[in-house]
């Protein structure tokens, strides 16, 4: 276990070795926190990674063990976010969905609820915003090739994608609460 006695002596001059027998305890924080946001297992190991990195650059920092674990939620947290939010921008939609565990009914039960949700908000959407959506999103095609066949402007295209992916968006915000 962590003696937090300890881990005030080595914030003066704490060595490599020292900053990875502390840190050991913290990736499982990391991992755990990574898990608890929906990330995949292999996708966890690297938010791990990540956060240690920037552990290990703030480590002269860090006032206590309290601090520390703090600090370490807040960094997986926001490496979640962050990468969440890489892979929507890329259009990922599929990935970023929760990941149901295979093994627990109650989890794949929840998920066909909310994709059969999902799918009836996107019927919702007016037309051209629903194909839009559905050309850049299922279809994976680029936002000039889909200005080149609905006949519109390129910065229509991006306008409407975005009106559509906010207004899910809110919807699901909105049925979270």
């Amino acid at each position: 276990m962590f003696n937090s006695g300890l881990f005030i002596r080595y914030i003066d001059g704490m060595t490599q070795e020292e900053f990875v027998h502390i840190a050991s305890e913290m990736r499982v924080k990391a991992l755990s926190v990574a898990r608890s946001y929906g990330t995949a297992p292999e996708e966890a190991e690297d938010v791990a990674q990540d956060v240690m990195l920037k552990l290990w650059c703030l480590h002269e920092k860090i006032a206590d063990a309290a601090h520390m674990k703090a600090s370490v939620a807040i960094i997986a947290k926001r490496v979640c976010i962050d990468r969440w939010r890489t892979m929507h921008r890329h259009g990922d939609v599929e990935e970023v969905l929760f990941v149901a565990d295979e093994d627990s009914l109650h989890d794949r039960l929840e998920y066909a609820e909310l994709e059969a949700w999902m799918d009836e908000q996107i019927s919702l959407l007016p037309t051209k915003s629903r194909i839009v959506l559905t050309m850049r999103q299922l279809e994976h095609r680029e936002l000039s090739e889909i200005a080149d066949i609905l006949g519109i402007r390129q910065t229509s295209v991006s306008t409407l994608l975005s009106r559509a992916r906010h207004e899910l968006m809110d919807k699901l915000k909105r049925r979270n609460q």
